[in-house]
């Protein structure tokens, strides 16, 4: 059977999800509060750009050796609060013409996650505009409030998510990491990514942002 180029882009991403077993690590061969220094030794390449942003340090690495990264064109970015390990993520650089293959994108990735972490302990459709859909938001925020209620056969609900009318996420929870799927857009460019949080770091990296503390 050959796969559609959608579902071909993402096969890249799944052994990568699998592939660095949350032990002694927490994010590939990673642990939470690394240094940023010992964080890049772990990693075989340079980085592609290492920046200042918001008090932290973004270091940015392209996944597009297919030698060593599982055939995955893609981005992997480390984030850095006070020179320690706060996030990690992976985020997609799939292009597709026809916007609805994000959501088979999306709908590829999370049996793998279920897999590796569980059910989600939270998930949603959010819909902030009803703009291109039949139905009005009532009954979106009603019927159509899961990822798993939005199918790629479903009219224009990639278009929406280009616009930020929609945004799809999951997010699992263990004791050390959160894992947040995630599937947003605004101005018809959509971004998907998988972010990996330490739980015990995040109020020191939500002081450095002034973020509100989590309940």
């Amino acid at each position: 059977m050959t796969r559609s180029p959608a579902a071909a882009s993402l096969v890249s991403l799944l052994p990568l999800l699998l592939a660095y077993p949350a032990l002694a690590q927490d994010f590939r061969k990673a642990a939470w509060g690394m240094t940023q220094a010992q964080v890049l030794a772990t990693e075989p390449d340079r980085p592609a750009e290492v920046r200042q942003e918001n008090g932290e340090v973004v270091v940015r690495y392209e996944l597009s050796d297919s030698a060593k990264t599982a055939d995955l064109n893609g981005r992997l970015i480390y984030i850095f609060a006070n020179d320690k390990l706060v996030r990690a993520k992976y985020v997609s650089n799939a292009e597709h013409s026809d916007l609805n293959d994000f959501i088979v994108d999306f709908r590829a990735v999370e049996p793998i996650l279920m897999e590796k972490y569980g059910k989600p302990v939270s998930e949603r459709a959010v819909w902030e505009n009803d703009a291109f859909q039949q139905e009005r938001l009532p009954y979106l925020d009603q019927d159509r409030a899961l990822p798993s209620d939005i199918l790629p056969s479903d009219q224009n609900v990639g278009l929406s998510v280009s616009m930020g009318h929609l945004r799809l996420y999951t997010q699992r929870s263990g004791m050390r990491t959160k894992i947040v799927h995630t599937l947003t857009g605004e101005n018809h460019r959509i971004t998907h990514q998988i972010e990996y949080r330490s739980v015990e770091l995040e109020p020191l990296e939500n002081d450095l942002l002034h973020l509100p503390k989590q309940l």
